[in-house]
């Protein structure tokens, strides 16, 4: 009992200190805010007010007096671009990038983000300069990543040839440089430029050996320069190494076959590939290839034999348009068109590609996705192909 009544004696002792410690630390708080400028109030209460071009002069007034406000500056034009007001964000930025006395690491951040907000806004040229001042700088690798994205979008190859070659060579940014020079290539075909055509197709090449895409523009390439022998033999090759490659190739392949004078040598292969695939685009091909040099009173018969070994509605589609360009019942055509009509919508939702990264869905095929960038995310098959899969990996017919 004795010790317990000391303990209660040292009470108001302890109490007396605790107190003196809250007014000691209260003191400081009110010395701090009576330091802080008149302007940050000041900035703060026409920001509430929505008068923000007076709240970034405030602001500015602000850093004049206080050097440590550089935070300010960051937070607002985070603000502004959120709120897609560019041209306060760019203001804030500027300004804060203007001061003298501004660390080396904030310098970078700033010009960065003004970068970002550049790139927001669409000025594109302003947003190359700001990141191209970062490089080698310690946020090379990200200023570096923008303008990667901005070479991309416009479509400057070589500059973004440049860039990829600078960057953490990661096998995505390996497979990004060879699609840029098989787009350089792409664009030298079109304008019949062979010499820098083929120098893209090589450095693609070099890059990656076994690419489908660069493979088909070599293939072309070829054909330009009436090797149509070898354009041949390179695709018969790819498509035996890589049968997926098969329904990207018909075109080319024709060609070539074409520029023998062994066309029908060509549509009997894509028979055999039909056949063998049960590529859509395969079968697309051939009827194309038949058409034109075909035997006309075959074409039906090998359709429906087509449709029976690889049944599908793009199939069935086929069958009926050509049953329906022979026939000369017409009661038999009426039920044709009818069936035709009834699976129409089904056939067009399936004959699109699907990108496995992001699930966009296109009517042709693209290298690259429109809607998430990526390259090479598209299968070379239709959507009805890859349910077919699907549904094949759980039942023994696929049906």
């Amino acid at each position: 009992m004795e010790f317990e009544a000391e303990w209660l004696l040292l009470l108001p002792i302890l109490f007396g200190l605790g107190w003196w410690a809250a007014r000691v630390e209260n003191r400081k708080q009110m010395a701090r805010m009576r330091q802080l400028p008149k302007a940050y109030f000041k900035s703060l209460n026409y920001l509430l007010d929505n008068q923000h071009d007076q709240a970034i002069d405030a602001l500015i007034e602000v850093t004049r007096e206080d050097t440590g406000s550089v935070d300010l500056y960051f937070s607002l034009g985070h603000l502004f671009a959120q709120r897609g007001e560019i041209a306060r964000a760019i203001r804030v930025y500027q300004n804060l990038l203007a001061r003298d006395d501004l660390v080396d690491a904030a310098r970078h951040n700033a010009t960065y983000k003004l970068g970002l907000v550049f790139l927001q806004g669409g000025l594109f040229d302003r947003a190359e300069t700001c990141f191209t001042t970062l490089r080698n700088s310690p946020m090379h690798e990200v200023a570096l990543q923008q303008l990667l994205h901005i070479y991309q979008s416009q479509q400057e190859w070589e500059s973004a040839i440049d860039v990829a070659a600078h960057m953490q060579q990661t096998p995505q940014i390996v497979l990004t440089r060879m699609h840029f020079n098989c787009e350089r290539a792409q664009l030298a075909l079109t304008q019949k430029d062979l010499p820098n055509a083929e120098r893209a197709i090589d450095a693609a090449l070099a890059i990656q050996a076994n690419s489908i895409r660069a493979q088909l523009l070599k293939a072309r390439w070829l054909l330009l320069q009436n090797r149509a022998k070898e354009s041949r033999a390179l695709l018969l090759k790819l498509g035996e190494e890589q049968p997926a490659a098969l329904p990207l190739m018909t075109g080319e392949l024709m060609a070539a076959f074409e520029a023998l004078n062994e066309a029908q040598t060509g549509t009997a292969y894509l028979y055999a590939q039909a056949q063998s695939s049960g590529s859509v685009d395969v079968l697309n091909a051939w009827i194309e290839a038949q058409d034109k040099y075909g035997e006309p009173s075959q074409t039906e018969a090998l359709l429906y034999a087509l449709f029976t070994l690889h049944p599908s509605l793009n199939a069935l589609d086929k069958v009926l348009k050509k049953r329906l360009s022979t026939s000369t019942d017409l009661l038999a055509k009426q039920e044709y068109q009818a069936i035709q009509g009834l699976i129409k919508k089904q056939v067009l939702q399936f004959s699109r590609y699907r990108c496995a990264s992001c699930g966009f869905e296109a009517a042709r095929y693209y290298w690259q996705c429109p809607a998430c960038t990526g390259w090479e995310t598209y299968p070379a098959k239709r959507l009805e192909e890859l349910e077919q899969a699907k549904r094949s990996r759980g039942q023994v017919n696929g049906y």
